[in-house]
This record gives C-alpha cells, sequence and structure tokens, in this order.
C-alpha cells in the first residue's frame, strides 16, 4: 500500500517530468526550425550574388528569377526568426512585404525598357566578369590599363556587336549558302572568301550598333583631347577574338588591322573590313582543318588611340629560341610596329639582361652608368633602316623612306630600353608567364603598351609550352572577385587598423589583407588595387563591392595574415586563386615614377590613386533603371552588429535584411537554453572532463552516446550519476572545444595570483551594447554540427555559439568573454590580450571595457574545428588571468607567448623577468593567500546568490 504522501509525491514528480520532456521537445524543435533558418540564410547569400552577376552582365532571365527566388527566401527567414523568437519581430513582415513590392516594381522597370545591347565597353568599365564580351586581347589591356601602366586607352565592341551584324538583314543566311558549297566542294574557298568579304564590306550596320560606335568614337576622342590637347586623335581598328590566342588554337595574323583612323564613319567601314577578315580564304582554310565550323563566328573588336609612334616593336620576355640564357628578345622598326610585327623589313633587335639573371662576369666589373649600358646594350644588333610606315594627315598609313642620317642610328637609347624592360617583367610577373608583348616609342621618348599575350616556346618535343616563371605561390584561395594586380601587403585585424591604414599618402599601390571579410571594409575598398581574405566566401558582403567595383579578390586563403608581411611586394592573380611574390625593384620603381597617376574624380574620392591602383568601373555604370535595383538587393548597410543602428528600421536593402534575421536567429537560440535550463533542468547532463570546468549539456540531436539509464532515482540524480565522459561527445564543435580544454600544458589546477581584487561580477550583469546577458547558467546547447555554450569561468563570464559542418558559407563562430574579479583596468587588460589572441587565429573583435566580442565566418571545418580548440585552450588559460595584467606590456607578452603554444602564463612571465626562482618561492605563500581569497570570494557569491 503507498501512502498517500508517496503517491503525491509520485504525482509532482511525474508532472515535472512531463513538463521537462515538453520543454526540451519544443527546444529541439527550435533548433530543427534555426538549422532550416540556416541552410535559408546560405541560400539567400547566393542569390545576393548571383543578382549582382546578373545585373552586371545585363542577364534579364537569370534576374528574374533570382530576384523572385530572393524574395520568397528572404520571406522564410522573417518566418523563420518569428518562430524562433515567439512572434518579437512581427514588424518585419510589412519591410518585407514593402522591399517585395519596390523590387518588383524595380524589375518591371527592367523588363519594360528597351535596352540597347552593351555593344561599347571602355577599357574602364571593363571589368573581368565581361571579359568573354570583349575578347583575349582587349581583356588584356584593359587589365594593364586599370593597373596605370602605360596602356593607350580605347574601347571594345563587343561580340555581341559581331552577333547582330551578321544576323541583320540576309547576310547570315548567304554567308552560310556559300560557306555549305565549300565543304560539299562545289566552290572554293578564295572565291568564297572574295563573296563573303564583299557581303561583310557591304552590309549596312543596324542603327543601334552604328549609334553605340559613333558615341564611343565620340567619347574617346574627347577624353583625348582634354588629357592631350596639342595630340592629333586617332585610333587603331584591330580584332579581339575570344578564340585568339588560345593554347588550342591560334588566329595570330588571320585578322585585318586597320590604323590611323580618324572619324566616326571610318570606324564603321573600320569594323566591317576586320569582321570580313575573318572569313579570309586564310581563316576558312583554318577553321575547316581545325575542325570548327566556319559559320560558328564570333569576334570582338579592339579600338585604341593611335600612338604618335617614333618607332615600334615586339619585346619577348625570354629568348624564345634560347629561354635558359636570362635574356630578353626586343624588336624595333622605325615608325609603326607593322614591319617588326610581318618581319617584311631589316629592324634593330636588342637582348637585354634580365634584371634576375646573373651578370656576365665582364660586365659585373663595370660600374655606374656604364654597367647599366651594358647590360641593356649587349649583343645588340642594329640594322641598316630603308623605310618606315607612317600615319597621313587625313587617316590612313603610307611606306617612306628613312632619312640616311637616321638609317644605322639605333632606335632605343639604354633609357628606353631599360624601361621596355621593367614594363615587360612587370606584365610577365602579374601574367605569371613569359610574355610577347608589343609596344610603341613616342616622339616625346614615352613607352606605350600595345598589346600582351602569353609567349610561346618550342620544346624540343614540338610541343608549345608557356614559360613559367614565378615560385610556388605564397598563399592560395577561392576567386571572388576576377582579376590580377600587384601591390604592397596592407593587413589590418580591425576596423581600428583599417582607419589607421587611411592616413597612409606612400603612393605605393596597396593590397588589404584581412582575417575575414570585414565589413567595416567596404568603405575603404576603391583605395585598394586588390583583397586578400583568410575566411570567407565569394557570397560574402565583401565579395559584392569587389566585384561591384572591379577590384580582385581572393578570399578562404587561410593564412594570408601570417605568411604575407607588412609591405611585401605581391602579386595577386585572382583569377586562379593565387598570391606570389612581386619583383619589388620593378614595382617599386614603376611606382616611383607616378606614371598616369590620377587624380580623384570629386572631392569625396579621396587621396589620388597611385601608379599601379586599378581605376574603378563600379555599379554606376549599369543603366539606372539596372542601378536602381542593385540598391535594393546588394549593398549592405547594416555593418555594426553591436551598435545602435542596428535596427529593422534601418534595413533598406534585402541584404540587410537577410543579415538583421540572422543575428536576431542567433539571439534567440541563447534566449531558447536559458528557458529550457529554468524549465527542464532535470533532463541535462553534465559533462565531467576531470577539470575544474563544469557545464550540462542539452542533446539536440546526435550530440552524445546514449547510455541505458536506471530507474528508480530521480531524473536530477540519474544525470548526476551517469555523466558525460570526452569519449561521448559526438558534436564536432563540442569535441573540439574539449580538445582545447584538456590541453596537457593548461594549468587548470593552478591557483588564482595573489593581488588578484576579490569582487565578483553578476552572474545576470547585462552588457550595455546588448540585449544578451553575459552569462548566465553553465549549459551547452549541442547537435552534431552546433554548439551554444554559456558558461561562467571562474569569475569570468563567457558565450559561444558555433557551426561546423560542410559548408563553409554557413560556418561561423561567435564568441564572447566578459567580467573579473581583479578591477576594470585589470579586465580592460585581459580584453587586450583576448584581442591579440583571437586577431592572431583570424577572429574579427571589439573591445569594450572587459567586454570583448569576436566572430568567424565562412572558414572551412577544418579551420572551425581548429579555433575552436584553441578557444578552449583560451577559456582554460584566462581563469585567472586578471591578476596578472600589473601593466600594458603584460597583455601582449602573453598574447605572444600564446600564440606560439605557451599555455602557462605563470611561466611566461617568470621567463620574461629571468627571475624563474624568486617568482616560484614567491608564489608558494601568494598560493596560501590566494586560496583564502578564493574561499572569500566563493562565500561572498554565494551571499549574493542566496
Amino acid at each position: 500500500m503507498i501512502s498517500p504522501f508517496k503517491a503525491v509525491q509520485a504525482f509532482f514528480a511525474a508532472r515535472k517530468h512531463r513538463h521537462e520532456e515538453r520543454a526540451l521537445t519544443a527546444l529541439k524543435a527550435r533548433y530543427h526550425a534555426f538549422r532550416i533558418f540556416l541552410e535559408n540564410n546560405g541560400q539567400a547569400l547566393e542569390l545576393i550574388v548571383a543578382a549582382d552577376n546578373a545585373l552586371h552582365h545585363g542577364e534579364q532571365e537569370t534576374l528574374q528569377h533570382t530576384t523572385d527566388r530572393l524574395i520568397s527566401v528572404t520571406g522564410e527567414l522573417v518566418d523563420g526568426l518569428n518562430l524562433l523568437s515567439g512572434e518579437a519581430h512581427t514588424g518585419l513582415y510589412t519591410l518585407h512585404g514593402k522591399m517585395g513590392t519596390t523590387v518588383r516594381e524595380r524589375m518591371q522597370a527592367l523588363i519594360t525598357r528597351n535596352a540597347v545591347p552593351q555593344y561599347c565597353i571602355t577599357f574602364d568599365a571593363l571589368d573581368p566578369s565581361l571579359h568573354p564580351l570583349a575578347g583575349t586581347k582587349a581583356a588584356n589591356l584593359a587589365q594593364l590599363h586599370r593597373m596605370r601602366l602605360p596602356v593607350p586607352d580605347g574601347f571594345v565592341c563587343t561580340t555581341r556587336c559581331c552577333r547582330d551584324f551578321l544576323a541583320s538583314g540576309d547576310m547570315a543566311a548567304n554567308i552560310r549558302t556559300l560557306l555549305r558549297e565549300v565543304e560539299r566542294g562545289e566552290l572554293d574557298v578564295p572565291s568564297a572568301a572574295s563573296l563573303i568579304g564583299d557581303v561583310v564590306k557591304k552590309s549596312p550596320l543596324p542603327h543601334a550598333l552604328r549609334q553605340a560606335m559613333h558615341a564611343a568614337f565620340d567619347e574617346l576622342a574627347a577624353q583625348s583631347r582634354s588629357t592631350t590637347p596639342h595630340d592629333r586623335f586617332a585610333i587603331s581598328v584591330r580584332s579581339s577574338g575570344v578564340a585568339e590566342d588560345r593554347p588550342d588554337h591560334s588566329f595570330a595574323g588571320q585578322f585585318t588591322s586597320v590604323l590611323n583612323i580618324t572619324s566616326a564613319e571610318g570606324l564603321c567601314d573600320a569594323y566591317k573590313e576586320v569582321i570580313a577578315s575573318g572569313f579570309s580564304a586564310r581563316a576558312i582554310a583554318y577553321r575547316l582543318n581545325a575542325g570548327l565550323s566556319p559559320a560558328d563566328f564570333d569576334l570582338a573588336v579592339l579600338c585604341q588611340r593611335m600612338v604618335a609612334a617614333r618607332c615600334a616593336g615586339v619585346l619577348m620576355t625570354r629568348n624564345p629560341a634560347q629561354p635558359e640564357t636570362g635574356r630578353l628578345l626586343i624588336s624595333a622598326a622605325p615608325g609603326l610596329g607593322t614591319l617588326a610585327v610581318g618581319g617584311s623589313a631589316p629592324v634593330d633587335l636588342y637582348h637585354p639582361w634580365r634584371s634576375d639573371s646573373e651578370e656576365p662576369e665582364a660586365i659585373s666589373l663595370l660600374s655606374g652608368e656604364k654597367r647599366q649600358t651594358a647590360l641593356l646594350m649587349d649583343k645588340a644588333e642594329i640594322a641598316h633602316k630603308t623605310i618606315r610606315e607612317v600615319s597621313l594627315p587625313d587617316g590612313g598609313v603610307a611606306m617612306e623612306s628613312v632619312p640616311p642620317d637616321e638609317a644605322d642610328a639605333p632606335l632605343l637609347t639604354p633609357a628606353t630600353l631599360q624601361r621596355l624592360v621593367m614594363f615587360g617583367e612587370m606584365i610577365e610577373s602579374i601574367e605569371g608567364t613569359a610574355q610577347d608583348v608589343e609596344w610603341a616609342v613616342s616622339h616625346d621618348g614615352e613607352v606605350h603598351i600595345l598589346q600582351a599575350r602569353p609567349l610561346r616556346l618550342t620544346s624540343r618535343s614540338g610541343m608549345i609550352l608557356p614559360a613559367p616563371v614565378s615560385g610556388p605561390p605564397l598563399a592560395t584561395g577561392i576567386c571572388a572577385s576576377a582579376g590580377k594586380t600587384a601591390g604592397r601587403v596592407r593587413i589590418a585585424r580591425n576596423a581600428a587598423e583599417l582607419q589607421m591604414l587611411e592616413a597612409e599618402t606612400n603612393g605605393y599601390p596597396r593590397i588589404l589583407v584581412l582575417p575575414q571579410a570585414l565589413v567595416d571594409a567596404a568603405r575603404h575598398l576603391q583605395r585598394y588595387a586588390g583583397v586578400i581574405i583568410d575566411s570567407g566566401n565569394p557570397t560574402d558582403h565583401l565579395s559584392c563591392i569587389a566585384r561591384e567595383y572591379g577590384i580582385p579578390l581572393v578570399t578562404a586563403v587561410r593564412n594570408g595574415c601570417t605568411v604575407l608581411q607588412p609591405d611585401q611586394w605581391i602579386v595577386l592573380d585572382a583569377d586562379n586563386g593565387l598570391v606570389h611574390a612581386a619583383p619589388e625593384h620593378l614595382w617599386m620603381e614603376f611606382s616611383r615614377s607616378g606614371q598616369t597617376t590620377p587624380q580623384p574624380d570629386t572631392p569625396e574620392a579621396g587621396p589620388p590613386e597611385s601608379a599601379g591602383t586599378p581605376a574603378r568601373s563600379g555599379s554606376t555604370d549599369m543603366p539606372g533603371e539596372r542601378h536602381a535595383l542593385w540598391e535594393m538587393l546588394v549593398p549592405l548597410n547594416l555593418t555594426e552588429a553591436y551598435g545602435g543602428t542596428f535596427s529593422w528600421q534601418e534595413c533598406r536593402s534585402m541584404h540587410d535584411l537577410v543579415r538583421y534575421t540572422h543575428e536576431m536567429a542567433v539571439l534567440a537560440m541563447f534566449d531558447a537554453g536559458d528557458t529550457v535550463m529554468e524549465e527542464a533542468g532535470g533532463l541535462l547532463r553534465p559533462l565531467d572532463l576531470g577539470i575544474p570546468f563544469h557545464f550540462l549539456v542539452i542533446d539536440l540531436g546526435g550530440a552524445t552516446r546514449r547510455q541505458k539509464q536506471a530507474g528508480g532515482a530521480s531524473l536530477l540524480r540519474r544525470a548526476i550519476r551517469n555523466p558525460l565522459s570526452r569519449e561521448d561527445v559526438l558534436s564536432a564543435p563540442l569535441a573540439a572545444l574539449c580538445e582545447g580544454l584538456l590541453t596537457p600544458s593548461l594549468s587548470w589546477h593552478a591557483d588564482p595570483d595573489p593581488e588578484a581584487i576579490s569582487g565578483i561580477m553578476s552572474r545576470t550583469m547585462l552588457d550595455a551594447r546588448t540585449a544578451r546577458p553575459a552569462g548566465s547558467f553553465n549549459y551547452a546547447l549541442a547537435a552534431r554540427d552546433y554548439l551554444n555554450l554559456n558558461a561562467r569561468v571562474e569569475f569570468h563570464f563567457a558565450m559561444l555559439d558555433a557551426v561546423c559542418g560542410g559548408d563553409a558559407q554557413a560556418n561561423y563562430i561567435r564568441f564572447r568573454f566578459k567580467g573579473g574579479g581583479a578591477g576594470p583596468e585589470r579586465g580592460h587588460r585581459r580584453a587586450i590580450f583576448l584581442r591579440h589572441v583571437l586577431e592572431g587565429n583570424g577572429f574579427v573583435t571589439t573591445v569594450v571595457g572587459d567586454l570583448i566580442t569576436a566572430s568567424l565566418t565562412g572558414a572551412s571545418r577544418d579551420v572551425v574545428r581548429e579555433r575552436l580548440t584553441m578557444l578552449g585552450r583560451l577559456l582554460g588559460y584566462s581563469r585567472f588571468l586578471d591578476g596578472t595584467m600589473k601593466n600594458d606590456d603584460t597583455p601582449l607578452l602573453l598574447a605572444e607567448h600564446f600564440l606560439q603554444g605557451h599555455y602557462d602564463s605563470r611561466l611566461s612571465l617568470e621567463r620574461n623577468t629571468g627571475n624563474v626562482t624568486d617568482s616560484k618561492a614567491g608564489s608558494e605563500t601568494g598560493n596560501d593567500r590566494a586560496r583564502d581569497q578564493d574561499r572569500d570570494r566563493d562565500r561572498d557569491a554565494k551571499s549574493a546568490l542566496d
């Protein structure tokens, strides 16, 4: 017979158990909702990147589908956040509805607008995403032009021009008919080529295409006259086919180049002549022999300002016949460079030594100007020159005789040769292979680069091979914004260091290196030639901004902040995700020259850009309707998650909405943990690691091994009798944290410093910068790849939220650490120590008083695991650290030792002072006092909590 008392006791125990089970079930449901939210968050970021690309490329069909999906997914984010927070953010429904309406209206404006196709693109606007429209030649020149190398300005008539021209009238049908007759053997190739050429040249250009060419010509002419008012303006018109200069197909020399065009109408005629040359007998035969359809013709045409050339020629950064000799090969012809390229007349040949080659002993014995001249003019072959090609005043070119007094004179001086060598080796360092460079020298002695492409070296086996010129890369990553550039390394680990970099005025091109995609860097990005990010992904905000401005950016580098050194000259090859060392002497000389250093367009543009810093082509180059839509989708205006302006009312774009909902969802998960601690504490299991750091684990699914529980005991007693061990932990982030906590060299059982001041901060103290308490219960929400830890570590409060899975884009760590018992001054020093350690591991940090907030986003699973292990060590290392912070030098000293793998702060300080014995002796007495202080603090704390 059960006594009434026991029956009542059993009733209440069963009711409590059911209540706890319901609370835990609700928490697990909330966690699964959170994971769905994270999936939607990642999808939303991918859609923003897709919309950004579609807007830049003018891909209307893709853009419409992407915006529809983005509106839908962001709506799911708003739903998910309200589900997680108990409908605490219902105002977002109205905001999202208004944003969606605006996006649809602006999308409709794009659909109804009869936009002119992108026919002509200037060099400055030709960012890497547009290279498929521009062809290899124009793309390479535009890249060098944007880096401020001496490339004459110009524009490209895109492949869209060619397609629309050939598709006009009956031209395409007539061309295909003639080519089919060739394939059937009914018409010989020369006859077909002649007929097709006549068809192309006599066909009128479509009106829109003609208008675009006239506008581009007039714009380039006006720009040229404003910068060089005394120079005569003319352009050259050459092919820049997307199939040219590829390893498998070489169309070099098959297309006509038309020089010295002086009018817009002349450009239209020259354009048709270049297109017609694509159907020459030689080009048709080549395509047939190469297995290419002669009818599938897609050609971009390069239009570039002509140089009033005194001489011109070709530079090869390696002698193609003897690449191992350490010499360049430079040919020079008087007048325009056609004679040097075509090989139809005698030219001067120069064999200067490369700057990185070993000097011959005879030359090394010389000094000063004699030595430099010998390096440049050694084995020069000066030809007897009789003819040259020159530009005529009214357009066109003609041959003329070389005056007798100039026939045997060298065309290049040592000074000009030195600049040619410098530019050739610079381009080689950017491209990573030996280069074939066409150049011209104007009558005022200035060097101009007209073309650059990989140099083909013939091996003994007859294969065509590129010539490697650089060693292993310094770092590798993922291309987030294409392009290549060179500059000096500038490392910024936080917003304050970014601000310090803005004061620099040394005139060198700079490459910004960041631990992760700092949102504060977005407004400074245009000041840099390129960007390298250790932890990030191509979908983050900074990558979008880099693509907007055409700035090369490589992300997910992992070790850029450690392997790259401040002021180091590097080449950033974003196209291939590579970072190489740059020949410093070349870039320093070029930067000092300040060649073509631009001035800012507006007073807000900042200081003048240096030589080597790319010109920008940003989103403002889009048509107005496209840019208006871009403003609603891509920019991120909510950049400070802990600032007073981080509010849903400040969201002005879909990207803002995605950022805001994500931050609020993470806070909602902390609130969920607090709730389950209050309502279902009996279902939690303690984790026993054998160290004085204890917390309860809430298994949200797959975090721990299941153990059979003995019946008959209360829930709490069963949990205490069956604690979790390290071997029971299956959660990847929790296991990594435990690995760090159990580092053998951590001094978990050391006593606090005797000078640590008593007084413990309240367990429920609020951080003034956010609504989240800086420490409450010691618990961990854990799943297979998720961890949410809220714990007290001695006198400090730590919060940690992390995802450690296979999707780097979804991975993150957020860490906060606050409080202490040694006073605010030492607490702040401890926060400074933590900042140095965390930034040394790629975190972005904010320090306010003794509170530090740190975050890491977009990292791989391995990187997140490594950083969580480090955080475990850091928690153990920081237990009694405040008491050791006796001066402002201590934080940096301890941070350096921690980063080097020394995890005993006392030993680090003893090594620094050199008084190891005295320090140990003093600590014996100090430890006794510390134990008494520790007991007093615990007693006071218990009284305060009671």
